[in-house]
């Protein structure tokens, strides 16, 4: 045993390491209906009872903070099916350019990576926004893939339909598979990471040991049901989103008496009372954080700087006019 062969100084440091995190775990259900593969993910009612994860990371560590991803995958007895929902305020600014077999891994859009067992090889796939195919890692035969793409005005969909002969295997009820979800973005007007994938990964998208598991699971449970698995699996993002949101209302906390004073003055009035109204609104998602839709809870932590900057110029704008009223 262990305790009779280890010196103490190693027991001891036993006792102090923290254990290896367990692989994110996606459950891959059975659809009630295939998805039709036409990229448009949200109409789709063969994904209402799949389970959506998102908290995309960066490549390297960290969650993503300008544009995050959302995605679900599900399974029948031919193919595997993934759908994507990549948030994007620049999507109108996309300009697709790269064709099926192209490099697709040089365009806006997604690779999705499957390994169904330690030794076989790892399929790397690529769906871009413009609905290019192709293949890469593993040489799959893209030709096979369907997929689908849709441009919106903040975002952009992708669906795939990956036939297990392009996988070289076929799962069964209770198989457990190794595999990732990717994004690239190019597009970065609005900001953005450039890499960032669900299962976090260190240097490179082509890291299996650091893959998600994909947990093949009978038919796909009731839409509310499938809501709660989604909450589950994105718990550590919401905290982590609520984090943030409490550690900017506490910075902001400053500018409350001030914005508070200058709101019932007649320069500064209308600015401040915004500004203040917009800290309530704050205050008020933190008691919602629980429920409250993660993209909200996200894009709310994004504008916080902005709105700290805004109050502060107010502040003492306000402040040094009230000191030198004549000036």
């Amino acid at each position: 045993m262990l305790t009779r062969l280890a010196p103490a100084w190693l027991m001891a440091l036993l006792l102090v390491l923290p254990l290896a995190a367990a692989p994110a775990t996606y459950p891959c259900y059975q659809p009630t209906a295939a998805p039709v593969i036409d990229g448009n993910v949200e109409s789709d009612p063969a994904w209402t009872n799949i389970p959506r994860v998102t908290g995309f990371a960066k490549l390297g560590g960290g969650y993503a903070v300008a544009k995050q991803t959302v995605v679900q995958a599900c399974w029948d007895d031919q193919a595997l099916y993934v759908a994507m929902v990549c948030e994007d305020p620049d999507a109108a600014q996309l300009k697709p350019t790269v064709r099926d077999g192209g490099p697709f891994w040089e365009e806006d859009g997604a690779e999705i990576f499957v390994q169904p067992d330690a030794d076989k090889p790892v399929s790397q796939l690529g769906v871009t926004a413009g609905g290019a195919k192709g293949g890469f890692e593993g040489f799959p035969d893209f030709t096979k893939l369907h997929v689908g793409a849709s441009i919106g005005k903040d975002a952009y969909s992708l669906e795939a339909r990956i036939p297990f002969d392009v996988l070289r295997a076929t799962p069964q009820v209770g198989d457990r598979w190794r595999g990732n979800f990717c994004r690239n973005t190019y597009t970065t007007a609005s900001g953005g990471d450039k890499f960032t994938c669900w299962a976090p990964l260190k240097t490179r998208f082509l890291e299996p040991e650091n893959y998600a598991v994909l947990s093949f699971r009978g038919p796909a449970p009731e839409a509310a049901t499938a809501t709660r698995i989604g909450e589950q699996l994105n718990g550590a993002y919401r905290k982590h989103l609520l984090g943030r949101l409490v550690s900017a209302v506490a910075q902001g906390k400053e500018y409350f008496g001030a914005l508070d004073e200058a709101s019932r003055d007649q320069q500064f009035g209308a600015d401040a009372a915004a500004l203040r109204a917009r800290w309530r609104e704050m205050e008020a998602l933190i008691r919602q954080a629980g429920s409250a839709p993660l993209p909200e809870l996200r894009r709310t932590i994004v504008g916080a700087d902005a709105l700290a900057k805004a109050s502060y110029d107010v502040k003492y704008a306000y402040l040094i006019a009230k000191l030198f009223p004549d000036q």
